[in-house]
């Protein structure tokens, strides 16, 4: 049995224990929240063992990784007393609070020889990795869209500026990741967002490649829907939810639609699992690399649209 300890136990926390009991050979051994309460109650739900430290939970045998589900402004806090501890990590995006904190994260996980990766569930997950594949039937790729606009801003989180609330690094960082792990690092950024009470409410970012852009739209405001498109000269390829994805549509020669109602928490949790038991030191489904040029796109749009977090100033 492959064991994990919890560090943090709020409803995305929930979520992914939902689903990771559901895989066979993992089972959760610890948790750790900062309100005592609440990590008992986890504990209570879903068989394993509350801690009153971060530190014993770690610590409680039968423990062979961690998954960090904190606010996002203490990612590299929790990441390093993992990796100090020799504990392997899936730590929740945002990772963390930009590009330099996720640099000293992967450089102190290369000096412990310690497995650490970002817990981007789309690009672990069957549907996303089958529209890489269709890619190349496309021929030359003429035109990208994406949104991914849904009404999430009355979740106190997402208004608050300490706890990197906001649209751009909750849900923005989907399309982002997805026309990156597709098309690679852009040629240009250009991004003009909407600030309100120091978070970001909307935003239209079009990202520069050779021959075409792709056109994102972020909006945690108002339900304008999610999808990603993409028209190439022999074809086209849409994926609706894309970020968690049950299905996607290839239109040319030939139609194509793959469709897959797998966990996306659990297939994420078993392949990390895998990678940790194989001795893997980094991911091959998400790798540092692509973290990092992720977070300096971030990093650049919120530059771009002056916007700062309290931890930064």
């Amino acid at each position: 049995m492959f064991g994990w300890a919890f560090l943090g136990t709020g409803n995305i926390a929930e979520q992914v224990a939902d689903e990771l009991l559901l895989e066979e050979g993992l089972h959760l051994v610890s948790c750790w929240n900062r309100t005592g309460e609440r990590a008992e109650k986890f504990a209570k739900k879903y068989g394993c063992r509350a801690y009153a430290t971060p530190e014993e939970a770690l610590n409680a045998e039968g423990v062979h990784a961690a998954y960090i589900a904190v606010t996002a402004d203490k990612h590299l806090d929790y990441i390093r007393l993992c990796l100090n501890a020799g504990i392997p990590v899936l730590c929740e995006k945002p990772f963390t609070v930009n590009s330099k904190e996720a640099e000293e994260a992967f450089a102190l996980a290369k000096e412990k020889g310690v497995y650490l990766v970002e817990a981007m569930w789309t690009w672990f997950n069957a549907p996303a990795l089958t529209v890489k594949s269709w890619l190349e039937q496309l021929g030359k790729i003429k035109k990208v869209t994406a949104k991914y606009c849904v009404p999430i801003s009355s979740n106190p989180r997402l208004v608050d500026p300490v706890r990197l609330g906001g649209a751009l690094v909750d849900i923005g960082v989907y399309p982002i990741r997805y026309s990156y792990e597709l098309f690679g690092a852009p040629n240009s950024i250009v991004c003009q967002g909407t600030i309100e009470g120091g978070v970001d409410h909307k935003e239209h970012i079009t990202l520069g490649y050779d021959g075409f852009t792709a056109e994102l739209s972020v909006n945690m405001d108002e339900w304008l829907g999610e999808e990603f498109c993409i028209e190439g000269e022999k074809g086209s390829i849409r994926v609706p939810f894309f970020h968690c994805a049950e299905e996607a549509f290839f239109s040319g020669e030939g139609e194509q639609h793959f469709e897959d109602k797998s966990k996306k928490y659990g297939v994420e949790l078993r392949r990390v699992s895998e990678e940790i038991a194989a001795g893997k030191q980094e991911s091959a489904f998400i790798s540092p690399k692509s973290t990092l040029d992720v977070m300096r796109i971030l990093d650049e749009c919120r530059r771009q649209m002056g916007l700062v977090y309290p931890s930064e100033q």
